[in-house]
């Protein structure tokens, strides 16, 4: 467990650095235009260089967007409806608890991890599972959010058709056919899977980029605590949902995950399993947060949940990482 600790504790170092950092306001004003670099640049690239230079890992099984897409969804269901039960600011707040309690950070956490924990080979399985756990949450979270308020705004008054064309396609055009990790995704696997290849002239500028992509991640997660600590000292953010999914992110999923697995290991192999269940045990995600300041109005909760998950998988990915090896 202490070799383990080696690996992921300096990614800790950077988001204290970020959260450090965070007590100027200049950092903080920053940091929507520091997310859009590593989103449309750094973690790209990133990405394309994880990929292309990890070795061959055989097959792909179909189980393994079949586990991703079957055990996270029930999750986050599961946390939306028990929140709901509880009442109060919790059922106000079950839709980000939902999300962050789910929503793993398995790019800037999920792919180093797992590269140093696994070796090389898990570069090219973190990826294609990054892509199959962003597919859903990058677009299933908005186009919920989006048709359930936009019901609860206009009621049975608006028609499909019109909430389709003027909401719920500009999302899913945004989310797939404007997302530059998809196409950097997809491309990396074309490189991959058939004899074409890129220039040098392309490769090595893209890795330069995709090397600013984690400690620049992590630098922002810091920032994004700050505004989470200020939520639960002014009692805006109930403490009970935080720890639900806070528990939820980061023991529940990836031992549900881990269950999942078990029926498919033969076919899966020690590599993909394990990134499956490593990838389920991240923190949760920095988008979670701006997802939720942008839908449902009110980061501060996902916010708190990202400072929970942060902090208490310092001890629970070694952990989890020990048993795995």
């Amino acid at each position: 467990m202490v070799e383990m600790l080696g690996v992921i504790a300096p990614l800790f170092v950077l988001i204290l650095v970020g959260f450090g950092a965070g007590f100027a306001p200049r950092f903080r004003q920053g940091t929507p235009y520091l997310n859009a670099f590593v989103f449309y640049f750094a973690l790209p690239c990133f990405i394309y260089t994880s990929i292309v230079s990890a070795p061959e890992v055989g097959s792909f099984p179909l189980a393994v967007p079949l586990i991703v897409l079957t055990v996270t969804p029930l999750v986050a269901v599961g946390l939306y409806y028990l929140c709901r039960g509880l009442g109060g600011l919790s059922r106000d707040l079950a839709a980000p608890v939902s999300l962050a309690g789910s929503f793993g950070n398995v790019g800037y956490f999920g792919i180093p991890i797992s590269v140093g924990i696994l070796g090389p080979e898990a570069g090219l399985t973190a990826g294609i599972v990054h892509m199959v756990h962003n597919i859903f949450f990058l677009n299933g979270y908005p186009l919920v959010r989006t048709a359930v308020l936009t019901r609860q705004r206009e009621g049975s008054a608006g028609s499909f058709s019109e909430l389709w064309r003027m909401q719920l396609w500009p999302i899913l055009r945004r989310g797939l056919l404007l997302n530059p990790v998809f196409w950097f995704m997809a491309l990396s696997l074309l490189v991959v899977l058939t004899p074409f290849s890129m220039p040098e002239l392309f490769d090595e500028p893209v890795a330069m980029l995709g090397a600013t992509a984690v400690p620049l991640a992590l630098f922002c997660v810091g920032l994004a605590l700050h505004p989470a600590l200020q939520g639960v000292r002014s009692g805006a953010v109930p403490l009970l949902p935080v720890g639900i999914g806070t528990v939820a992110k980061l023991l529940l999923l990836p031992a549900l995950t881990w269950l999942a697995v078990l029926p498919f290991y033969d076919s899966l192999g020690p590599i993909w399993a394990g990134t499956l269940i490593i990838l389920a045990a991240t923190p949760s995600s920095t988008t979670a947060f701006i997802f939720s300041e942008q839908y449902d109005r009110d980061g501060r909760m996902a916010a708190a949940v990202l400072v929970g998950t942060t902090g208490v998988s310092l001890f629970t990915l070694p952990l989890i990482a020990a048993v795995l090896l």
